[in-house]
């Protein structure tokens, strides 16, 4: 004959196997969506939203490489950063490079590889951008976007040579107007040739 203890046992062992089934059912499940099965993940939801928003609300975003930064290294680029109205954020390079496949964004998605860290700004501020990092040997630039358009590296360098807008306008309006100068100076001098002209016809 089975003790008090002993009975109690048996309803135990099976509450026990059937929390283990649903366990076990449940890391299935999840395993099938970790897979690409029926629904993202609820990480890679949260990825896609918030680099999605990034890269359409920014006039800037470069994508950087970063190798083995401490917590103060971290600590002072953002600092530095931030000063120019710029902030960093890390993502998951692989989500990323999925979320952003099929988008506009899809070119800007393969520069996702490896330990990656995106710097972004809603001015394009990317001489000031490129002053900062490069004094940071563990970073290095793989790409970017400014203004919605991609470059490389070299493109972004080459980007910070050109002359800028405001440049180009007052250079442009002195070609513009050096032809009105000039008529400007021949009509004064030969108003001032005239009028002499006419005060020696005068006095004779």
């Amino acid at each position: 004959m089975r003790t008090e203890a002993q009975l109690c046992e048996v309803p135990r062992a099976q509450a026990l196997d059937q929390w283990r089934s649903f366990a076990i059912a449940c890391y299935k499940h999840a395993s099938v969506n970790r897979k690409g099965a029926a629904m993202p993940s609820l990480k890679k939801q949260i990825v896609s939203a918030e680099l999605k928003d990034i890269l359409q609300h920014s006039q800037l975003a470069v994508l950087y490489h970063y190798n083995d930064l401490s917590v103060q290294e971290w600590d002072s680029l953002r600092l530095k950063l931030g000063a120019k109205g710029v902030k960093l954020k890390i993502f998951p390079s692989k989500v990323s490079a999925k979320v952003l496949k099929g988008t506009k964004y899809e070119n800007m998605g393969s520069l996702f590889t490896g330990p990656s860290v995106l710097v972004f700004s809603e001015s394009p501020v990317l001489s000031d951008l490129l002053t900062v990092t490069k004094g940071e040997k563990k970073l290095m630039v793989l790409g970017g976007l400014l203004e919605n358009q991609l470059f490389t590296p070299k493109g972004l360098d080459s980007y910070t040579k050109l002359p800028s807008l405001e440049a180009t306008r007052q250079e442009l309006v002195g070609i513009l107007s050096h032809p009105q100068t000039a008529l400007s100076s021949l009509l004064q001098s030969s108003a001032a040739r005239l009028s002499h002209m006419l005060n020696q016809i005068s006095k004779n």
